[in-house]
This record gives structure tokens, sequence and C-alpha cells, in this order.
């Protein structure tokens, strides 16, 4: 018996390919919509940008030739260059804040809970020597929690987290979805309500910190004035090559400028790392 007992019609053929068409025709616009749309929202960004930056050249060029045409227009300059020279002097010569002595194992009794939080995608190559230094912290496990936020990894980072998890009673680790939104900052938020830390500290995967970190860093909450607190950041591997001992340079650097400022009377920023 032959494998078709029946004989072929090729009017299923032409409803096949007409039901192709039909579809085919109805997806193109959609298509050609969405293509417009996005090229429409690129040309308009590019077109506000520019119209931005011309606006700000305008008022360079402008304010330039205008000080070149009006006859006070070197005192101006003279004025604003002193004004500008005695904030410089004032953020050299300005003195840091002392730094306030650690907690002992006396203050440890009465130290606030803290919850360390880092959010982590495809961290396997750091996240678990990362979470190994904050669960061993020089400080009571009972005082502290660490959070880890895995962002959907697709790679070891989860398997990685729950061998640890076993290990490390005050470690929890939240999953977030495919999908989820707002990457790091929508991961911290994902997990803030279920925090229960007086003070919170944001980490990224590949940190290092000293175990006397809380000791440290605490102490200096207890001045009514102070409601974050940014830890400097250093190059691990400075010594490397010429491009991480740049980086040294520039980290050392914007400290010493952060540090001046907040020495000033101004507020010093928050990196995401170490705050």
């Amino acid at each position: 018996m032959p494998a078709n007992s029946w004989s072929e019609n090729d009017s299923y053929n032409e409803l096949d390919e007409a039901l192709s068409s039909l579809l085919s025709d109805l997806s193109e616009p959609e298509e050609e919509v969405q293509e417009a749309l996005s090229t429409t929202s690129l040309q308009s960004s590019y077109a506000g940008r520019r119209r931005k930056a011309a606006l700000v050249l305008t008022f360079v060029w402008g304010g330039t030739i205008a000080l070149h045409l009006v006859s006070w227009g070197s005192l101006f300059v003279i004025g604003l260059t002193t004004i500008f020279g005695i904030h410089a002097l004032r953020i050299v010569l300005a003195r840091p804040r002392s730094q306030p002595k650690p907690l002992s194992d006396e203050d440890l009794a009465d130290s606030p809970f803290v919850s360390l939080l880092v959010a982590a995608k495809n961290e396997e190559a750091v996240i678990g020597n990362l979470v190994k230094i904050l669960c061993n912290l020089d400080y009571p496990n009972d005082k502290y929690e660490v959070w880890v936020i895995d962002d959907n990894s697709t790679d070891k980072t989860p398997i990685i987290l729950a061998q640890m998890k076993r290990k490390y009673s005050h470690l929890k680790v939240l999953q977030r979805m495919a999908g989820a939104t707002g990457g790091k900052s929508g991961a911290l938020n994902q997990v803030l309500p279920l925090t229960k830390g007086e003070i919170l500290a944001v980490f990224d995967a590949d940190a290092d910190v000293s175990p006397d970190l809380l000791r440290q860093v605490l102490p200096l909450f207890a001045q009514s004035k102070v409601g974050a607190v940014q830890m400097r950041k250093a190059i691990a591997n400075a010594e490397e090559n010429f491009w991480t001992k740049g980086q040294m340079a520039e980290m050392a650097l914007d400290s010493y400028y952060q540090q001046q400022r907040v020495a000033i009377g101004g507020i010093g920023e928050l990196r995401g790392n170490g705050q």
C-alpha cells in the first residue's frame, strides 16, 4: 500500500500559501511601525542633544565675546579667577575630620544590626570569595545579615550561593526571576523590604574588605550630622601594570578630593560600592 492512499490535492497547498502570504502581509506593517517608532525616537533624542549642545556653546562663546567687548571684562575674569583660587586653597588647607576609635568588645553589646547587600549577575568568579569575607567579619553573627541578590544569573552563581547558604546561617539569598528590570538598583530595591538592619551597606560582587570593616565604620554614625558613609576604594592589583597604576592614582586623587570636600562643609558622593 502506498504511503498515502489518497490522491494529492493542490488546493491544500494553495490554501497554505494564501495563509502564509496573509500572515506575512499582516506582520510587515507592525515591524515597519516599530522600526519607524525606534528611528523617530532615536532621531528626536539626537536632535534634543544637539539643541542642548548648541545652547551651551552659544552661551560659552557669547559670554567670551561679551567679556572681550566690554571694558570691565578683564576685571570680571580676574575676580572670578581669584574666587576659584581662594576656594582651591580652602580645599587644600582644610583638615579632615578625625577618625573615631573602632568598636571595642564592650561596645559590641550595644552595636546596631547591619544588613550587607550585594547584587550579583553572572559573578561565579568572585561571588564566593566576597560571601566568605562578609560572612566572617569581626562582628557578632547575630548582629548582621548578608543579602545576595542573584539577578537571574545564567552561570554557576546560583549553585555557589546555594552551597554557601548551607554553611552560613546569616547568609540570605534572593533569586530574581527572568524579566526583572532595574539592574542593580532594581535588585537592591527589591530586597530592601526584607532587610532588618538599622544600617545598610552596599558592595559590588568583586569587592574585598578587611575583617574589622564594621568595627571601623559604625562609630562614624555616632555623629549626628553623618547620615551615610562612603568607604575609600583602592585597586587590589595596583602594581600589575601601567593601567592599574593609573587607576590607583585616579582613585587616590578622587578620594582626597571627596575627603576635602566634606572637610569644608560639602557633601561627599556615594559610589554604590562600599557605601
